[in-house]
């Protein structure tokens, strides 16, 4: 099966709003009472740092939703306890939105059965993603551990912290993960991108948005257009693998090699993953 990739030069975030509607229109999504969207907020930082998903992304996708007939409800933890709620309360993600810090919220074991990562603790609101739909939000972004931070990794902000737990076999776990946690709508935000690391990130002016009904294929281009080879980021191979994606058949709407950008890890980034702290 050939699964499609919304793939668009988006100059500045003026212009995200209309990416997100084709977005919705292009792949549609599963009425529900209540949808939970959930942005990378790692933590509270100036939006055009390229560390965290800028708000204009956020409220375009909340209003997108609202026009479609979902309930959203923006869900987010973050690093620190409060780091969620800093950005909740300190940028504009729409008028009368909804909006839970998940690491302030009761946690509850659930079952995930997988290779490496059989049982884990996540929020109480997460619940309303499990094994259902979800919209999820990531950034274009770096990771000392990862090499990439998008869709699949975007899933740990449901998990209780501090998830150093799943440091160990992370790419293996992540892929557990997306069998309880998987995406029915993927935009990922790379306007600008972060590089050197997924916490200090060094800005990169990328201008450009990604988008798909199927979180691996958009991590795929996504990790593509920053300059990485899909095939050789585990979590995105592994979990190709088990869900039955052909990377070599994913169908973007434009030409990828005309919009890459070279992200690379800082010296001290690849040492802690070297590490595998």
């Amino acid at each position: 099966m050939v699964e499609k990739v919304l793939v668009k030069k988006v100059e500045d975030y003026t212009q995200v709003g209309k990416f997100v509607r084709e977005a919705f229109e292009t792949f549609g999504f599963e009425e529900e009472d209540e949808v939970i969207i959930k942005p990378n907020f790692l933590k509270y930082n100036d939006p055009l740092r390229g560390c965290i998903t800028h708000p204009s992304v956020v409220s375009s996708a909340v209003e997108a939703a609202r026009d479609s007939g979902l309930k959203p409800l923006v869900a987010e933890g973050g690093f620190g306890k409060d780091s969620a709620d800093k950005c909740f309360s300190s940028f504009n993600l729409g008028d009368g939105v909804n909006f839970v810090n998940l690491n302030r919220e009761e946690f509850v074991k659930i079952n995930v059965g997988g290779k490496a990562l059989k049982d884990v603790k996540v929020a109480k609101s997460a619940l309303k993603a499990l094994n259902k739909p979800f919209i999820s939000l990531p950034k274009f972004k770096v990771h000392h551990l990862t090499g990439v931070t998008l869709g699949i990794k975007n899933n740990m902000g449901f998990l209780k912290k501090p998830a150093v737990y799943m440091h160990l076999n992370i790419h293996q776990k992540l892929v557990d993960l997306l069998g309880v946690f998987n995406p029915s709508l993927v935009i990922i935000d790379g306007v600008v991108g972060g590089d050197l690391s997924e916490s200090k990130t060094k800005p990169l002016d990328h201008g450009v948005m990604v988008a798909s009904n199927n979180v691996v294929a958009a991590d795929a281009v996504a990790a593509e257009l920053m300059g990485f080879m899909p095939e050789k980021i585990e979590h995105i191979r592994l979990a190709a693998e088990v869900l039955g994606v052909d990377l070599d058949k994913i169908e973007a709407n434009v030409d990828i090699e005309r919009l890459k950008r070279n992200y690379s890890l800082s010296f001290f980034s690849r040492v802690l993953g070297k590490i595998g702290i």
